[in-house]
């Protein structure tokens, strides 16, 4: 038994226009992200040779863990940013092969943010458990919309 077969995307685009869609929303979300990551490796740089300088080792550990988290993040939304747009010219150039390697990167992403997700969830606000649930719908419905025009194309070739 696989995924769900989707027939449009929000009950008014065809699959591709959708996957497209879908695609510029999360290029835009993602560039986003890699800006504001950006500017908070920057921030706590600036704080960690602060704290270097005050001589509180402890501190300054967690400033560090933090700034390489940080840094991590911002490569890790820069790789994902241009998957995004891959994904955006595999869908419009309708090539299964880019569009299966989203569609893997995407289920890696989400289970990455699930897991963390439900690791922090004790320490986490109502307003940050809302957004995640939002997002778990929209990953749900992505991976769900690059699977069925994945489908899609391949049945389209084999006839």
């Amino acid at each position: 038994m696989g995924l769900p077969q989707l027939q449009t995307c929000c009950f008014i685009f065809d699959l591709k226009t959708g996957c497209i869609i879908m695609g510029s929303i999360n290029a835009f979300l993602s560039f986003t992200l890699l800006a504001l990551m950006i500017v908070l490796a920057a921030e706590v740089g600036a704080i960690d040779v602060e704290v270097m300088y005050a001589g509180d080792v402890e501190m300054q550990a967690g400033i560090t863990g933090l700034y390489a988290m940080t840094i991590i993040l911002v490569f890790m939304f820069l790789v994902k940013f241009i998957f995004d747009i891959v994904f955006v010219y595999g869908v419009s150039t309708e090539r299964p092969v880019i569009i299966k390697a989203y569609m893997i990167m995407w289920i890696v992403f989400f289970l990455l943010s699930m897991f963390i997700f439900f690791l922090n969830a004790p320490n986490i606000s109502v307003g940050t458990i809302c957004t995640e649930v939002i997002y778990i719908a929209h990953n749900v419905y992505t991976i769900l919309l690059c699977h069925s025009f994945y489908k899609q194309l391949n049945t389209r070739e084999e006839v």
